[in-house]
């Protein structure tokens, strides 16, 4: 099979369909056919990026290896920091630092970051001085800040500069910017961030016009310990296509781009949606697997410990189940659908914080919503709960029960235990799901902290000991 260019859409898709699915057959293809891997590589990086991840470390090392520097280093800009680390590791350290050195900061921060410490060590000796001080700056920030986003890439030109200055300034700079050069920042003669000249202003402009003109004074701009959220924020509701980071003194220190908040969004979801189930926040299928233990571990330990409250609320019922055995058929009925119901409490709550769409002015009334919420639903589905429950108890009753030592239980009897008990759990699904993110955050924790081991916690126990409760007074 032979891939024919110039359709690198068509091509690439196939490639990448290939090696997700046969890696070692994509592998052995590129290398047969390097002109073609070459061009791909020139022509969608975005795709080479997501066929090298396909496929092992060692052959992906092969393959980026063999492509001209400028090409891999666009390459490796598009990978996951993770997967691009393990490759770089199958390289020696000056072969790797060749390839960050093509790298843009931000991402070659990134990268770096994601070594094995001693390789770090290794790499960052055989950079460029220059290069090594700057990446070196971005890894003191966290991953999940500004600083840790930001690219130090941007056009920064003096306010005193006429338009036609700062064109002809930008043209010398725009192979080191590349695509950078949607904002011009304007400073002042010691780096301090005076304002911003959208770069379509300034093509229009008159080349005599001062940038003191043009220049948006004051602009929204963030500090580099600014968590990633609140930047995602701000670029979202001012339309933003990227924003300034500034130091406490207002000195420009570099810029976040619009994609970078847009990935920042997406990973904080994931995160969130790892930590409500007790996952490390920052694991991947890259983490080493201790790593991943050492960080799940503990909430597996305290799961355990949370199920022995359930053991515990169904022991005190012992002898009601002993009487009557139909009752185990249908206790988990009621703990799975209050358990649902506020799982989905928990979620809306969740989202509505990482948006910014509950201050801690509303949250007794998002509260109220899902305990309203959670009376109606609970209505409707005990309603017809019970009447199914009634139905399947008249059929499995015919003939009396298969031991003669258990007691009857009446189909109204059972329906109205479940319509009972569902009542109970769909209503404090509803409180718990709502409630436990913004007791969390009230703690000063993320809200998403394996806030589904404490619900199904609490769900378990309380539909458990509701039904077995109800039972035990109306049988």
């Amino acid at each position: 099979m032979k891939f024919r260019f110039p359709q690198p859409r068509r091509v690439t898709h196939a490639l990448r369909e290939l090696a997700r699915r046969q890696p070692d057959e994509a592998e052995e293809y590129l290398e047969e056919h390097h002109e073609e891997w070459e061009q791909l590589a020139e022509t969608v990086p975005e795709d080479a990026a997501d066929i090298l991840e396909a496929i092992d470390e060692e052959g992906a090392a092969e393959l980026l290896t063999g492509l001209p520097p400028d090409d891999a280093g666009e390459v490796l800009d598009e990978m996951k920091p993770e997967a691009a680390a393990d490759i770089l590791e199958e390289l020696d350290p000056a072969t790797a630092a060749d390839l960050i050195e093509e790298m843009e900061p931000d991402q070659a921060a990134d990268v770096i970051g994601a070594l094995e410490e001693d390789e770090r060590t290794a790499v960052l000796a055989h950079l460029e001085p220059e290069k090594a001080r700057e990446i070196e700056r971005l890894l003191v920030y966290e991953a999940d800040t500004a600083g840790g986003m930001m690219t130090t890439d941007v056009a920064a030109l003096p306010i005193g500069m006429t338009a036609g200055e700062a064109i002809e300034a930008l043209r010398r700079l725009h192979d080191e910017l590349g695509s950078n050069l949607t904002y011009v920042y304007t400073v002042d003669p010691r780096g301090h961030l005076v304002g911003v000249v959208p770069f379509r202003e300034l093509v229009f402009a008159r080349p005599g016009q001062g940038l003191d003109e043009l220049v948006i004074r004051d602009p929204v701009s963030v500090t580099p310990d600014t968590d990633r959220e609140h930047v995602a924020e701000l670029i979202h509701r001012y339309h933003l296509q990227a924003i300034p980071v500034v130091d406490h003194d207002g000195l420009l220190l570099g810029m976040v781009k619009f994609g970078e908040a847009m990935e920042a969004i997406q990973a904080e979801a994931g995160e969130d949606l790892a930590v409500m189930f007790g996952a490390g926040e920052e694991e991947s299928v890259f983490t080493p697997v201790r790593e991943s233990v050492r960080r799940r571990l503990p909430w597996n330990l305290f799961n355990l410990l949370a199920g022995f409250v359930t053991v515990f609320v169904v022991a005190q019922f012992e002898d009601t189940l002993a009487r009557y055995a139909l009752l185990a058929a249908y206790m988990p009925l009621v703990a799975g659908l209050s358990g649902n119901s506020g799982a989905q409490a928990i979620a809306v709550t969740i989202r509505s914080i990482a948006v910014g769409e509950l201050p801690r002015g509303k949250e007794l009334r998002a509260v109220r919503r899902e305990l309203a919420i959670g009376l109606v639903r609970g209505t409707i589905i005990a309603t017809v709960g019970a009447i199914l429950v009634a139905a399947t108890v008249a059929l499995l009753s015919r003939g009396g029960p298969a031991d003669p030592g258990q007691i009857p239980v009446a189909p109204a009897q059972m329906a109205w235990i479940i319509w009972i008990s569902m009542m109970i759990g769909f209503t404090v699904a509803a409180l718990a799901g709502s409630s436990i993110p913004l007791i969390l955050r009230r703690l000063g924790l993320d809200p998403a902290l394996a806030s589904n081991i404490f619900l199904t916690m609490t769900t378990d126990a309380v539909g458990f000991g509701t039904f077995l409760l109800t039972a035990t007074l109306l049988l």
